[in-house]
């Protein structure tokens, strides 16, 4: 039922939306765990925020219930979050439930043994419980396409439409607008979030995040989207990337510049926008950012056997990259009056040299890598190993230097300790600054145990998903990076995983913050959320939002106070009334900022649940990591070439334990255990098994007592240790 509640922070009436007031006290992954993942429910007591006169108090037995059987297959006792205080970012109790126990197939729910009414959604176990969830996502990014139409049999019913902006094919240059002879083709690429505009920045780190995803883990991507392409051979996130691709060749000059930007018409549904479409001029950072993705393309091309295709955004690459190195500083502001780009476009893609510390160093450092990776010439590091100080971690030695704001930093770090050019000094002093803050920074490893929901951020911020599923990212790859412990390895990739819980619905709304997933499983999704073509409340499937915002604010001129209603604020009765018209987060806990809503000025609901490819492209890489891998494995067509250069960041390292018992050897990994083998203190090797299996026994009683070396291989990570047979 909708209340009216009153808060310290604000004085304004706050209507609980429907979606919200729906009681989540046993939160889960609505979609599930893997058999041999760390499986931890979250059960709540709301004490501040929207919910607070909500309360619960779990009893010392929660139950597992298998959904076909009624029977509970498992139990156990809660254990209480910081001895039960309040979580700071979420203002719930907190109690963890670990189940982990449980990895038989099938599908469950948690109940609390004392009210069965406190339930949890149903979720599965399965080994590639994540693999629809990864093309619901994929698929979003079918749906941003610009320029194609969306077939029924491709979109569905709900979500089809015409060709959109076929304008797009004759845009003209914004600050010359009635000139025909500025006529070009820009067609091609994807929407890039809420509206319906074209960033090349941005649509060069999308390739790039889709590309690098695809090179960590190429087996996860398979060729069943139910996308146009699907069923080429081709796996569907590489159709995809050459749809985004082929925009950006579109957007390059002769001299090797490359377009900053495209405005489009914005209409729903996007097929009745006829307004004509304008694009700005270069800048050095489209440059860079293309040079980028031509470079990760070509290699890629190259390694499928797409020679042609290869060789064409190899030039690309080379002549973008050109011509940013002799236009290092070339703006271009859009969307700002004193530049006479007023209305070209909404955000502002252009990178300040003011902006962030650093940033378009890194701008240029990633493409710089990108081209060294593409011709393995060392020359391409000169950048970073002549001023590594230009990035923060190298010049602040303290724990802020590693947090959310900077995981675009921390992945040109893992890049070049890859490289086997690298400059022995300085990967030295950044494999030890890297590495030992990371394990200590407050704001990344020392902050897991101080996040009730098991998936701490700094901040709850503009795009607070993206910097869950990029922290997720992060502790994956530095599970892999080899830099890591046995033990901080396995705590790290359980880490990832609980990032992309919290975004399956381990969060203080128990909500799937991916949009209309009730046909995947999700008992609690994302309804509403901003968006210029899915303004009602069926958008389609597996778009991520925006996320909690604690700085979000609607428009300055909306009065709270204003109790006559009377024309000022905004301009009108009318529009004062627009401030009121929806439920909002106000003075909320950080992680409880959010509502779904999609509404403009002056509500301006884009600082909460708009999604964007940004945020899609981050969380696809994440999830990748943990789909069941089906797809086809490329590794012979990724052979020996210039590439030869580059050391990937290895995929997430296995946790892998030896224990010896009695006259049995026993070997667990979380991954595939490919070979054992032991060696007397002689170093000769008294048994050997290979197999493919992730717990082996070995009956050892024919050795004799005395020290033994262990050596164990599951996937990329060997494990040696010594035992004593008694």
């Amino acid at each position: 039922m909708n209340r009216i509640k009153f808060t310290a922070f604000s004085l304004v009436a706050f209507l609980v939306p429907a979606a919200f007031a729906q009681d989540v006290f046993i939160t889960v992954d609505q979609f599930g765990y893997r058999p041999d993942a760390k499986k931890v429910a979250v059960l709540r007591s709301p004490e501040v925020g929207y919910d607070a006169a909500l309360s619960y108090t779990p009893s010392d037995v929660m139950e597992v219930v298998d959904s076909a059987t009624a029977k509970v297959v498992f139990s156990g006792a809660p254990v209480a979050f910081q001895e039960g205080a309040i979580d700071t970012a979420s203002g719930d109790k907190i109690w963890w439930f670990d189940f982990s126990q449980l990895n038989t197939p099938g599908t469950y729910f948690i109940r609390d043994k004392a009210d069965n009414l406190k339930q949890s959604f149903y979720f599965r176990i399965r080994d590639d419980v994540y693999n629809d969830i990864l093309k619901a996502a994929m698929r979003m990014m079918f749906y941003q396409r610009v320029g194609m139409a969306k077939e029924e049999k491709y979109a569905g019913k709900d979500w089809a439409d015409d060709v959109n902006h076929a304008q797009d094919k004759a845009a003209r240059l914004f600050t010359d607008s009635t000139n025909a002879a500025t006529e070009r083709d820009v067609s091609g690429g994807w929407f890039d979030a809420g509206d319906f505009n074209k960033y090349t920045i941005w649509n060069g780190n999308y390739i790039e995040t889709l590309l690098r995803a695809y090179i960590d883990v190429p087996r996860a991507f398979t060729d069943d989207y139910n996308i146009p392409e699907s069923g080429n051979g081709i796996p569907d996130i590489l159709d995809e990337v050459k749809w985004g691709m082929d925009h950006l060749l579109r957007m390059q000059n002769a001299d090797g510049s490359v377009l900053s930007v495209v405005d489009e018409d914005h209409v729903s549904p996007p097929s009745a926008a006829t307004g004509r479409s304008y694009y700005g001029a270069p800048n050095a950072m489209s440059a860079y950012s293309a040079a980028k993705a031509f470079a990760l393309g070509s290699i890629v091309a190259g390694k499928r056997g797409n020679t042609e295709y290869a060789a064409t955004l190899k030039d690309a690459a080379q002549r973008a990259y050109k011509w940013a190195e002799a236009h290092p500083d070339s703006m271009f502001y859009n969307n700002k009056a004193e530049y006479g780009t007023k209305d070209l476009a909404a955000g502002q893609q252009e990178i300040d040299t003011n902006y962030t510390t650093g940033a378009r160093f890194a701008v240029k450092v990633a493409s710089d890598f990108a081209m060294y990776e593409l011709t393995g010439d060392a020359k391409y590091l000169g950048r970073f190993e002549a001023t590594p100080d230009s990035l923060p971690l190298m010049r602040q030695y303290g724990s802020w230097a590693l947090d959310q704001y900077r995981v675009a930093h921390d992945l040109l770090y893992l890049q070049y300790l890859g490289y086997k050019d690298a400059d022995a000094d300085v990967k030295g002093i950044v494999q030890e600054r890297f590495v030992s803050i990371f394990g200590q920074s407050k704001y990344i490893a020392a902050g897991l145990g101080h996040d009730g929901y098991r998936s701490y951020i700094r901040d709850y911020n503009w795009g607070s998903n993206s910097h869950k599923a990029s922290s997720g990212l992060l502790f994956d790859l530095m599970a892999g990076s080899g830099g890591a412990t046995s033990a901080e390895a396995g705590a790290w990739h359980e880490a990832a995983e609980d990032y992309l819980h919290y975004l399956h619905g381990v969060n203080p709304f128990g909500m799937v913050y991916l949009s209309n997933m009730g046909g995947y499983g999700a008992g609690k999704s994302v309804t509403k959320f901003y968006h210029g073509w899915f303004t009602g409340d069926n958008p389609a499937p597996g778009y991520v939002t925006g996320g909690a915002n604690s700085r979000y604010a609607w428009a300055a001129c909306c009065k709270q106070y204003d109790a006559d209603n009377s024309a000022k604020g905004c301009g009108s009765a009318a529009n004062n009334a627009l401030c009121y018209a929806v439920s909002l987060p106000v003075g909320e806990p950080h992680a409880k900022m959010y509502a779904n809503i999609n509404e403009g000025w002056p509500i301006d609901s884009w600082e909460l649940t708009e999604p964007s490819l940004g945020y899609q492209t981050a969380y696809i890489r994440l999830i990748s990591r943990f789909v069941k891998q089906k797809g086809v494995d490329i590794g012979e067509k990724f052979g020996s070439d210039s590439t030869d250069a580059v050391k990937p960041v290895a995929a997430p390292v296995p946790n892998l334990n030896v224990a010896l018992a009695g006259n049995s050897l026993e070997v667990v990994s979380s991954g595939d255990i490919r070979e054992i083998r032991l060696f007397d203190v002689n170093n000769r090797e008294t048994l050997r098994w290979n197999g493919d299996a992730r717990r082996v026994s070995l009956d050892i009683s024919a050795l004799k007592p005395g020290v033994y070396v262990i050596r164990a291989v599951s996937g990329q990570k060997t494990l040696t240790t010594l035992v004593v047979k008694r």
